[in-house]
């Protein structure tokens, strides 16, 4: 049996060495491991951890390219319901449109950590 678990709308993936909070954006690396994604446009944004990943451990991601929604945590930028929101460092959501476009916001927030959820961009591989 495989080291990875496959669902409709997720799939299990080892993190790096680095541990990883739920609901952060992550990215997939060469290895086929899972990092917290950063603000760069080389990060490959593949969903959201759905719980906590311990350092080198299996953890559910919700995968981007379902569609629908996904919970995601926000990195303390002021956001409304509708605003796009993008990619940041440490895995957050934010409003810079320099970076990554994730989706839409659904709820509004301004405060760090919260999480809030996301109407996912059907082109965010574009």
């Amino acid at each position: 049996m495989g080291s990875t678990t496959s669902q409709a709308s997720g799939r299990t993936f080892q993190a790096t060495a680095a541990a990883i909070d739920a609901y952060s954006l992550v990215a997939l690396d060469s290895s086929g491991t899972i990092s917290v994604a950063g603000a760069n446009a080389t990060d490959h944004v593949i969903g959201t951890v759905t719980e906590d990943v311990a350092a080198s451990g299996y953890g559910n991601v919700q995968l981007i390219n379902t569609g629908g929604t996904m919970e995601c945590i926000c990195g303390g930028d002021t956001i409304a319901v509708d605003d796009i929101v993008y990619a940041t460092s440490n895995g957050k959501l934010g409003t810079d449109a320099a970076n990554t476009k994730i989706g839409y916001a659904l709820q509004a927030t301004s405060a760090d950590n919260d999480v809030i959820e996301v109407l996912i961009h059907n082109h965010v591989f574009a």
